[in-house]
């Protein structure tokens, strides 16, 4: 393994999360979760981009673990090699490829994005050009990347696998049917308060507590309610905190921490832009201006520190009963298993998708490029390769799926609660 790179095998560590998780609530389903079948990988024949068609929702009114793939070694799908036929160097010189990101400039996403846009490149055959477009709300990107031509020369990058996001009403695009390229991080996730407003340590000190804690999302009905914001008012609800949402039209980094400078929310939620603070904004962790609140990461995983100070706070998954992390690990493998990555439209041409993949894990695993990008965005490298995020995306969406009617039962809940 070259060095600043670590390789996240996504099916071994879902698996064994979920297998874990299972096993510690005992007898309270004995009747094991059945593994969903993989997908089969592309053929070699170009598909043309179709409706993606919607997964279908679950009668069942309980709600169950996450369907488990199994915690053994399981070979990945091999990333497709594209025929001698294809002319990858033809293809692509000479042409522009768009990136498309979600959300404003400024954000943990974004820095993402415009690295690429300049370092990816040279490793693509042909050397595209890469323009990066911000193209907000994050729904609207992933519903234009959706629709496009399945070419490879629109694409889009993601702050989380976007499986909440395709329950929203005016979501068009199913995350199990894009061509997934690759990962680039994942796994961590915090959720921080503004120290001078609160007077919480950690999310224990809040329980039961008055002093309202505040988070902004954009929300304008319950079934809108999308991933960050729905895990913190799952914690809230669960733990007696004095929680409220305000409904805001943008969600993005940048504007969180813009609004947490006016005073216009306490607290925030993010992923990997906790290693990038100190580059964005410089004291807030050493200053204790931000601090920690309580740990969100993939189970198996921890917040680690950033360059101005540690992540002080335990893994929420302490305060839980074993029935309690049944359910957190149900809703928060969908957000946290998987942060920034790349996908392009369904029915990619296998050649110009397999291209893609083995150039990404060819940057991915170049030491001038991972230095150079942890350079640039501050934030640490996973490199989920893109046959295996392609299954993984289908697992995990399955098992949401079937555990909709909870879902929904909860997002009315939390809407009629906190906003």
């Amino acid at each position: 393994m070259r060095s600043g790179l670590r390789r996240f095998t996504a099916l071994g560590v879902l698996g064994m999360a979920l297998v874990l998780v299972v096993a510690a609530c005992g007898g309270d389903d004995p009747t094991p979760t059945p593994v969903p079948k993989a997908a089969p990988a592309p053929t070699a024949t170009p598909v043309p981009a179709a409706e993606p068609t919607p997964t279908p929702k679950a009668a069942k009114a309980a709600p169950k673990a996450p369907a488990q793939p199994k915690a053994t070694a399981t070979p990945r799908p091999p990333t497709p090699t594209p025929e001698p036929s294809f002319d990858a160097e033809a293809y692509f010189k000479g042409k522009t490829m768009r990136l498309l990101v979600g959300y404003n400039p400024g954000g943990g996403t974004d820095a993402q994005a415009r690295y690429m846009g300049r370092g990816w490149s040279k490793f693509i055959p042909g050397n595209p050009r890469i323009v990066v477009t911000n193209l907000t709300p994050d729904l609207t990107m992933r519903n234009f990347v959706n629709a496009a031509e399945p070419d490879g020369f629109t694409i889009g990058i993601g702050a989380t696998p976007g499986i909440f996001d395709m329950y929203e009403s005016a979501a068009e695009f199913d995350v199990g049917e894009q061509s997934f390229i690759g990962g680039s991080s994942g796994k961590e996730s915090f959720w921080a308060i503004w120290n001078e407003a609160l007077p919480y340590k950690c999310l224990d000190s809040a329980m039961g507590a008055s002093e309202t804690i505040v988070v902004a999302d954009s929300v304008p009905a319950a079934t809108e309610i999308g991933a960050n914001v729905f895990l913190t008012s799952w914690l809230a609800d669960q733990f007696d905190l004095p929680f409220k949402i305000i409904s805001v039209s943008s969600t993005g980094s940048a504007s969180q921490m813009l609004m947490l400078e006016r005073g216009d929310v306490n607290s925030w939620t993010s992923a990997t832009v906790w290693s990038q603070l100190p580059r964005t904004r410089p004291g807030w962790v050493a200053d204790g201006i931000l601090q920690p609140f309580a740990d969100l990461s993939f189970p198996g995983t921890t917040q680690g520190a950033n360059s101005e100070g540690p992540f002080t706070c335990p893994q929420v998954t302490t305060y839980m009963s074993d029935a309690q992390q049944a359910e957190w690990l149900t809703f928060n493998a969908p957000r946290t298993f998987l942060s920034k990555n790349v996908w392009g439209p369904p029915g990619m041409n296998v050649d110009v998708l397999g291209t893609l993949r083995k150039s990404w894990v060819e940057a991915f695993t170049d030491d001038a490029f991972l230095a150079d990008i942890a350079k640039f965005t501050g934030i640490p490298t996973i490199l989920q390769e893109g046959a295996e995020g392609q299954e993984v995306l289908r697992s995990v969406s399955k098992s949401f799926a079937d555990n909709q009617p909870r879902f929904k039962e909860l997002q009315t809940k939390f809407f009629n609660k906190y906003l």
